[in-house]
């Protein structure tokens, strides 16, 4: 063999050894998830420098002996010990995770955004009921409920106009009127169907095409212009306190569960913003928090934690993110 191959040999080996280990890094950033916002619900937290997975669990989970299940629910991670400043992860809020926010000085707010795609199907309270542009006849075929697809044929008000191929939104409402200490809160609770798109504009009505169906529309049903709101926001784990009171849910269950959409009587008049993290507790006025033996009030017993998805300002939208009590109308969220 040549005296130089035997010279240059390991020095060549070193270089690629090298260049391997150089293009790691970079390939592991490169294979980091990028989630689809359209799709994906959930917390997500971008990676700073010194964080470890063992880290984080202890952060988010209270336990640093989670660490296998955040590492589980992110897949893109091939090693645990590999993790990148400025890559994304998933946090929590899936079905196997039902894990609350953990409670943690305020200085040591956790940097997160949630992201929640179904925001614009998500329904809402009003002091005044949203004026309609029209109101649903009947559907194509005469089928009774409407859904994803059916042509609908829709009585205008004229005020404004409907235009072709412009998206808008049919909906329902009821009345909201709880008690609430010595007061009565009284609102329109806005129920969104479906998204609907207009097909066809005469002097008699106007013909429209469901294009996404969230409940099933019935003769009746309320027509408004698509209403904008924004899916993805930063997270507030320490807002301000505030007192407000779980008025009801959006299909007005008895129990309130997880991840179910609710509404409180507060709103952006009162400091409520996008992204706020509550906790919920139990009313006063419940038997669980009366001491029957000594006939004395006690603290309310906390019931679980609610993120704020959407401001009015008078009541805010919000999803119940965990439970470790029973959840009604009624309970108090600070």
């Amino acid at each position: 063999m040549p005296f130089h191959d035997k010279t240059f040999s390991p020095l060549v080996f070193l270089i690629v050894v090298c260049i391997i280990a150089g293009l790691s890094p970079l390939e592991a950033r490169e294979g980091a998830k990028t989630f689809d916002t359209d799709n994906d619900t959930g917390f997500y937290y971008t990676i700073k420098k010194g964080d470890t997975l063992w880290d984080l669990s202890q952060k988010f989970y209270n336990s640093q002996w989670d660490w296998p299940g955040l590492w589980e629910m992110n897949k893109e991670i091939k090693n645990p010990h590999w993790i990148y400043p400025g890559n994304t992860i998933r946090v929590y809020l899936k079905p196997e995770f039902k894990i609350s926010a953990p409670e943690k000085p305020k200085q040591m707010a956790i940097e997160t955004r949630f992201n929640y795609p179904a925001i614009h199907s998500t329904g809402f309270i009003k002091k005044e009921q949203v004026p309609a542009l029209g109101t649903v006849l009947r559907e194509q075929e005469g089928n009774i409920m409407m859904t994803t697809n059916d042509v609908v044929y829709i009585r205008p008000t004229g005020q404004p106009p409907f235009v072709t191929g412009h998206r808008y939104q049919i909906y329902s409402t009821s009345q909201v009127d709880q008690k609430i200490g010595t007061s009565r809160y009284k609102g329109v609770k806005h129920l969104l169907k479906a998204d609907l798109e207009i097909i066809e504009v005469n002097t008699q009505y106007a013909a429209g095409k469901i294009k996404k169906a969230y409940r099933d529309v019935a003769s009746g049903d309320l027509v408004m212009d698509f209403y904008p709101r924004q899916p993805t926001f930063e997270v507030d784990e320490h807002p301000d306190p505030v007192e407000a009171v779980l008025l009801c849910s959006e299909d007005d269950n008895v129990l309130v569960n997880d991840y179910r959409i609710a509404f409180i009587n507060k709103g952006s008049e009162d400091n409520i913003r996008l992204g706020n993290i509550y906790t919920i507790k139990r009313g006063k006025e419940t038997e669980s928090v009366y001491d029957v033996k000594t006939g004395l009030d006690i603290a309310p017993v906390t019931s679980g934690k609610l993120i704020v998805l959407h401001t009015e300002p008078a009541s805010a939208t919000v999803m119940v993110l965990s439970s470790i009590q029973d959840i009604h109308p009624g309970d108090i969220v600070n």
